[in-house]
């Protein structure tokens, strides 16, 4: 980004070459090649540029030790998700990175990240990861939880797989390690997925409403670990007739830092009986580009379910009901 001198506001100026100026020195350490995909506002981001990505990273798979994808903040736990999804049996990192303040700007995080980011590349596992201000973070573990700080993301419930210390050092010991087998390709995203929050007092009709317009799934941020209302504005009814419409319903949660456990409360147990699928310990960008990846594959309901609840990345150690 650079800032507009006119309104202040931020918009879509450097292109990746632009950004490497900045970083001294670097391309005396590690050999690298770029590609502009894109320059656009991360805001403005959608699907269709996940698989362009992939596609680009894919083409260039054997020639290369490893990647960084530059993008902005604000959707950069989607992509991650979405490339850890379709690009399977990875043996080499990817590593996402960007930054909170323009690189032209004094104290800027952009260089450190960049630098941070190519050096975590030319290590030894195969995941792709964000590595951001002093965090090596699996991706599609992660969250963005602040628009100004420089660790900006954080992993709420799975470990971090590293720090940036005097230079970057992985710490999780079951990281996988690098390998030469052969990708398990499946690039694509499909259906239109709507996600919806819980909140006291809401009305099932705008559920209703909602799936009316052609969804393909939906995805309820409910209460706690998995509630869903079953009394006064029970959403109950509307779960079950999408559901019987062949529509696949996730719940997941509204805790940053909790798991779908819905076999705990009687109001989580009654959504179950009705065959929703819990997201378990799933971040909700995980759970969401997750439900797009499997659509593009299969739109029978106990297949969706299946592969939902199955661990693909990392994205979940198990998905508890």
């Amino acid at each position: 980004m650079r800032q507009n001198q006119e309104t202040s506001a931020l918009e879509p100026y450097f292109n990746v070459n632009d950004i490497l100026g900045y970083t001294k020195d670097l391309d005396k350490q590690i050999t690298m090649t770029t590609k502009t995909i894109t320059n656009i506002d991360s805001t403005n981001m959608q699907p269709h540029h996940w698989t362009t990505i992939i596609d680009s990273i894919v083409e260039e798979y054997e020639n290369y030790d490893g990647f960084v994808v530059v993008q902005g903040t604000d959707t950069m736990a989607y992509t991650a998700s979405a490339i850890s999804y379709a690009i399977g049996n990875l043996g080499k990192p990817i590593v996402l990175t960007g930054a909170q303040v323009p690189p032209d700007i004094l104290g800027s995080d952009s260089t450190t990240n960049i630098i941070h980011a190519c050096q975590v590349a030319t290590m030894d596992f195969g995941e792709v990861t964000i590595v951001f201000g002093t965090k090596i973070l699996r991706g599609n573990r992660s969250v963005k939880v602040s628009e100004s700080e420089r660790n900006a993301f954080i992993s709420p419930i799975f470990p971090e797989l590293g720090s940036i210390r005097l230079r970057p050092e992985l710490t999780y010991i079951d990281i996988k390690h690098k390998h030469n087998s052969p990708l398990h390709i499946k690039n694509a995203f499909d259906g239109n997925v709507a996600v919806i929050k819980c909140v006291p007092g809401f009305s099932p009709s705008i559920i209703e409403k909602v799936v009316e317009t052609g969804v393909d799934g939906l995805i309820l941020e409910s209460f706690g670990p998995g509630n869903v209302p079953n009394k006064e504005n029970s959403l109950l009814p509307v779960i079950r007739t999408t559901i019987k419409k062949g529509i696949p319903v996730v719940i997941t949660t509204q805790c940053i830092y909790g798991a779908t456990r819905m076999y705990l409360y009687d109001v989580g147990q009654k959504a179950i009986k009705l065959g929703v699928i819990p997201s378990g310990d799933m971040t909700p960008e995980a759970a969401y580009v997750k439900l797009k990846w499997i659509l593009a594959q299969t739109r029978e309901l106990k297949e969706i379910s299946r592969m939902f609840t199955e661990n693909i990345a990392g994205e979940t150690i198990i998905a508890i009901s």
